[in-house]
């Protein structure tokens, strides 16, 4: 069985039991930034994300190696910007890594710029952080960062412009995003941690390896990660204070998943190495 097949069948098994399990008053709290490809949208406007002055969606064909997507974001001129507002973020959040595809050409200085609010334009909190770039001699480079919401956040937002603008320049963005760095959050509980009542659990390895050795190394296994990161932590809580339901998520779900993710490792494993 393929790799993809062995991601499909977990991620099915996974999220059924995540909302088997769901709390009818649960939250969303952050995740991945919605349409972070550009590719969905009605014309020139992404779904998602305010355009303000000449801000565009434009197709370029292939953006850059190992995206898929023909999409990106596109502006022109001083005062083009495209907003986005994540609301409910520190539920659960309190570090994340945030990211950023740009192209630039031209005299120009691009600026991914991340801020958080208490409320949706309600009452900035904390400083700006930025991601910049100059000329990218006609290629898309990747900038990262951390952020920290400060204590109060409710929203983050998001804006994606360009300063310093001097005759003819373009500035393009795709695959935008972050999502929580959750090992580095104390006290915060995933459904199958949950469920065998301890962290040092030798099933626990088998989950940690298939996240890092298949699920982040594809775009879709990474934004299975963090959407099943974003609705986790509830599902996980509301397990933990019943042993009954703990039992149950523990031998009906989780120790099923892990067993087949033994299994297809064992294979893998055993297949001969390609000349």
């Amino acid at each position: 069985m393929s790799r993809h097949m062995r991601v499909m069948l977990a991620t099915l098994l996974i999220v059924t039991g995540v909302l088997v399990f769901l709390p009818s008053s649960y939250v969303s709290a952050g995740g991945l930034v919605v349409n972070g490809g550009f590719e969905y949208g009605t014309d020139e406007v992404p779904y998602g994300w305010n355009l303000t002055g000449n801000a565009t969606r434009t197709n370029t064909g292939p953006i850059y190696t190992g995206n898929a997507g023909n999409w990106t974001a596109n502006i022109t001129a001083d005062g083009d910007m495209l907003t986005q507002w994540i609301g409910n973020i520190t539920i659960i959040m309190t570090t994340c890594d945030a990211w950023g595809w740009i192209y630039v050409s031209g005299n120009v200085t691009s600026v991914i710029a991340f801020d958080f609010w208490k409320g949706e334009k309600g009452i900035p909190l904390g400083p700006t952080t930025m991601l910049s770039a100059t000329d990218t001699n006609g290629a898309y480079v990747q900038r990262t960062c951390e952020l920290k919401p400060p204590p109060d956040s409710t929203h983050l937002r998001i804006r994606l412009f360009g300063t310093g603008w001097n005759g003819s320049a373009e500035v393009r963005f795709d695959e935008i995003g972050f999502y929580p760095v959750w090992p580095n959050i104390p006290g915060v509980c995933f459904i199958a941690t949950a469920a065998y009542g301890t962290e040092t659990a030798s099933q626990l390895d088998v989950l940690r390896d298939f996240r890092d050795q298949v699920l982040l190394k594809s775009a879709l296994g990474s934004r299975f990660v963090a959407t099943y990161y974003r609705l986790s932590p509830p599902v996980a809580a509301f397990i933990e204070k019943n042993d009954f339901l703990r039992a149950v998520v523990r031998e009906m779900l989780v120790d099923p998943v892990v067993n087949l993710l033994q299994r297809f490792q064992d294979l893998w494993r055993a297949q001969p190495a390609i000349p």
